[in-house]
C-alpha cells in the first residue's frame, strides 16, 4: 500500500491588492507590490505554521537534502539578501552576500544547493549586471566565479566537485560550466541559446535544462549526449494573464535523478503535471486539472510531488503521488497566492 506523504511543505505566499501585474521596463521589471511571507504545513494540509523572517519579504525557499536547514531570500529597503535557518525558523542568519564581495551593497538571490547539500550558489546583482558566487553550504569561502565574463546567473553547483553550471546574457542564454574562481568559461551549448535553469542530477553526470521553446534537455557536463526529452514545456508561471514578464518554472529532477517532474501542455492546451525517465521514456501525465499548474517539487522520498495550481484565479499547493495512484489533492486554500515551495525530509 502506497504510504502517505511525510515530512513538511515550505511554501511562499504572495498577496497583493486588485490585478497583479508586471512587466518589462528599461533596467529592470515593474511589478505590482506585494508582500511574501513563509509558511509551513503538513502535506495533508494540517499544522499551519509561519515561519519567522526578516525584511519586508521572503520568499523562493529551499530545503537541504537532509532536512536540517531552510534556505530564503529576504528584502528589506531594496537590498536582497541569503538567509539560513532550522526549518521552524530559528537559529536564523544571513550567509549572502558574503562579506568582501566587492562591489559592496549588492542584491543576491537565486540560491541553489548541490544535491550533496555541501555547497551553494547564488548571484550577486549591482543593478547592472550578475555574477555567480559559489559557497559552502553556510556560506563561508564565497568566491565570485568568472568576474569578467558578463552578467551570469542560473547557477548550479556540481556535486562532490568545484564546477558549476549557469546561464546568462552574457553568452545568450548558452550553458556555461565553470571549473573555478579564475578559469574561463567552457560554453556547453554553442548551438542552442535561450537555454535557462541548468540542474545537475544527483550523481552530477547529467545536465538538464529547458530553452525558451519549450523543449526539455539533458547534456553531459563535457558537452557530449545533447538530447531533446520533452517538447510543450510551460517555461514562464504567470499570476495573472497581465502578469507579462513572469517567472521561468523549473523542471524537477527526482531524488535518486531517475525522472523528472515539469509542466507542460497537454492535448487540449491545459498546462499540467508529468514526468519523465532522464533517458527520455515513459513519459506519464499526472493531471488533469482545469487550472494551469506550476512549481513541481518531489518529496523527499520521491513517492509523492507537490506543485501550485490555480483554483479561483490564485495558485494553491496540490499533492499527488508520482505513480499516479490517487488523483491530486488539495493541500492549502489561501486567500493569497502560494508562489514558491520546498518539501523538507523528517527530521530526527
Amino acid at each position: 500500500m502506497r504510504a502517505e506523504p511525510a515530512g513538511r511543505i515550505v511554501f511562499e505566499l504572495r498577496e497583493w491588492e486588485g490585478t497583479y501585474r508586471s512587466r518589462d521596463v528599461p533596467g529592470g521589471v515593474e511589478r505590482t507590490p506585494v508582500r511574501s511571507t513563509l509558511w509551513s504545513v503538513q502535506p495533508d494540509g494540517t499544522d499551519r505554521r509561519a515561519i519567522p523572517a526578516a525584511g519586508d519579504q521572503a520568499g523562493n525557499p529551499l530545503g537541504s537534502p537532509d532536512g536540517q536547514w531552510l534556505y530564503w531570500q529576504s528584502e528589506t529597503a531594496g537590498r536582497w539578501t541569503i538567509w539560513r535557518a532550522r526549518p521552524d525558523g530559528s537559529a536564523a542568519e544571513v550567509i549572502g552576500p558574503a562579506a568582501g564581495l566587492e562591489p559592496p551593497g549588492m542584491s543576491a538571490f537565486g540560491t541553489k544547493l548541490s544535491a550533496d547539500g555541501a555547497h551553494l550558489t547564488y548571484t550577486v546583482q549591482d543593478g547592472a549586471t550578475g555574477r555567480t558566487v559559489r559557497a559552502a553550504a553556510d556560506g563561508t569561502g564565497a568566491r565570485i566565479l568568472a568576474p569578467h565574463a558578463g552578467y551570469l546567473y542560473m547557477a548550479c553547483p556540481q556535486p562532490g566537485s568545484d564546477r558549476v553550471v549557469c546561464s546568462g546574457p552574457a553568452q545568450g542564454y548558452r550553458l556555461l560550466l565553470l571549473d573555478g574562481p579564475d578559469a574561463a568559461p567552457r560554453v556547453l551549448t554553442p548551438g542552442h541559446p535561450d537555454s535557462y535553469a541548468p540542474q545537475f542530477t544527483p550523481d552530477g553526470q547529467v545536465i538538464l535544462f529547458i530553452r525558451r521553446d519549450g523543449g526539455l534537455y539533458r547534456i553531459a557536463p563535457d558537452g557530449s549526449g545533447l538530447a531533446q526529452l520533452a517538447d510543450g514545456l510551460a517555461i514562464e508561471f504567470r499570476l495573472s494573464v497581465e502578469d507579462a514578464h513572469g517567472s521561468t518554472d523549473f523542471p524537477a529532477i527526482s531524488p535518486d535523478g531517475r525522472h523528472v517532474a515539469y509542466v507542460a501542455n497537454d492535448r487540449a492546451g491545459a498546462v499540467q503535471v508529468f514526468t519523465i525517465a532522464i533517458d527520455g521514456s515513459d513519459r506519464r501525465q499526472l493531471t488533469d486539472l482545469p487550472g494551469p499548474c506550476a512549481r513541481v517539487c518531489w518529496s523527499p522520498d520521491g513517492q509523492w510531488l507537490a506543485f501550485v495550481a490555480m483554483i479561483d484565479a490564485r495558485p494553491q499547493l496540490h499533492v499527488i503521488p508520482a505513480d499516479r495512484s490517487a488523483p491530486a489533492r488539495v493541500v492549502t486554500t489561501e486567500i493569497g497566492a502560494v508562489y514558491t515551495l520546498t518539501w523538507l525530509s523528517e527530521t530526527r
